[in-house]
């Protein structure tokens, strides 16, 4: 596994990478508060199964890549990045497996269910597909489903000023041990980055309400209930925005970060469903 530089819409990505530069391209995207760092418990064993295995850091989580302005963080843009890094990698137009976890799993929806040709296929960790999401929130007004309410702390998450103890609290909530945490205060250590990183929740309300259309590639989604965050009704919606091969994998008495938390069953899940779909 070794550090590198991805050129990519005029902006540089620091990403982890591992694996043949000519075998299958995957590519993870990690989560928040998090960096690239999330995924190295699983980069190596997926590379020794035979890919290619990039786990690059989003937009605002690296100095290279931190434009100005809360629009800049629209989900189309995150969307337009992952494809850029797989064509600089892969060749424009290269299918490739994307996984997914936290908002890299709400980027990694995106990807599969506008880019349908592109996906090979898809993991996506604790955060269902955004219109399963809906549904579920939609359902709430009739039942006792409570999506919005485990949703309430995106607006302090919004909230300008307070990126550095909101940076705290999640991390302190996520339970990541120091050795495992470190690289992410490293990396989020100026007041900068972490008023880009959190440009995220500012521009939920640009996209958010936007109906994602299903997505065809086949798909395993692996649910953390420990993690609190995303209810019952919005997992068991997942299925009715997934036309392709569907697997849903939850891991009881597990959180958030779950690759980090639980990094061996993560590994075991991951290479069961690159099994499945190789």
């Amino acid at each position: 596994m070794e550090e590198v530089e991805i050129v990519a819409r005029k902006m540089r990505f620091d990403a982890l990478v591992a694996g043949r530069p000519d075998a299958p391209l995957l590519i993870a995207l990690h989560g928040l508060p998090r960096n690239r760092w999330e995924w190295h418990h699983q980069i190596s064993p997926m590379a020794e199964m035979g890919y290619r295995v990039v786990a690059p850091d989003l937009r605002g989580f690296c100095h290279g890549a931190r434009p100005e302005g809360v629009e800049s963080y629209h989900l189309d843009e995150y969307i337009a990045d992952t494809l850029a890094i797989a064509d600089a990698l892969a060749g424009a137009g290269t299918a490739f497996h994307l996984m997914g976890t936290s908002i890299g799993s709400s980027i990694a929806w995106g990807v599969a269910a506008k880019h349908p040709t592109r996906v090979r296929s898809l993991v996506a960790i604790n955060i269902p597909h955004p219109s399963a999401i809906r549904e579920a929130m939609a359902a709430s007004q009739a039942t006792s489903t409570d999506q919005g309410e485990r949703f309430s702390y995106f607006r302090e998450a919004a909230e300008e000023g307070n990126e550095r103890a909101m940076f705290e609290r999640m991390l302190e909530v996520q339970a990541v041990p120091a050795e495992e945490s470190e690289p992410y205060r490293r990396a989020l250590d100026s007041d900068e980055a972490l008023r880009a990183v959190y440009h995220w929740y500012r521009a939920i309300p640009l996209w958010a309400r936007d109906e994602l259309p299903p997505v065809t590639a086949p798909t395993t989604f692996i649910w953390p209930p420990g993690s609190d965050n995303v209810s019952r009704a919005s997992v068991d919606a997942i299925a009715n925005w997934v036309t392709g091969p569907y697997h849903l994998e939850v891991v009881e008495d597990a959180h958030q970060p779950i690759l980090q938390a639980e990094p061996a069953k993560l590994v075991e899940l991951l290479l069961a469903h690159l099994s499945r779909h190789p």
